[in-house]
């Protein structure tokens, strides 16, 4: 399990985020109050991406975030899976909203 520094600022998750492509839904966030945003690529096409159309919740909170894939009822991954370390895919969600470690 890779190691960070802690959560990246809310500013710079969703500029990252549209960087790469993903389409940010902050509604429930600005509206209710919520603590999650959501990420979208509907499409299999952000560049980090393997084809494979992705969703993934984020908790602004606690920097937890939960992965999800077409017809999927349960998370594909989450913030604690190790199965995907060496998934391009993977490493680019993880880049996308945690601070590396500085020494």
């Amino acid at each position: 399990m890779k190691k960070f520094g802690g959560n990246k600022k809310l500013d710079d998750v969703i500029l990252n985020a549209k960087m790469q492509g993903w389409v940010v839904d902050t509604e429930k966030f600005d509206k209710a109050g919520s603590d999650w945003i959501y990420l979208r690529d509907m499409y299999g096409q952000v560049e980090s991406n393997d084809g494979i159309p992705r969703q993934i919740a984020y908790n602004t909170t606690n920097g937890h975030f939960f992965v999800y894939e077409p017809l999927s009822e349960e998370p594909v991954a989450t913030h604690l899976s190790t199965d995907f370390d060496n998934d391009f895919w993977y490493n680019e969600i993880l880049n996308m909203v945690y601070e590396p470690i500085t020494n």
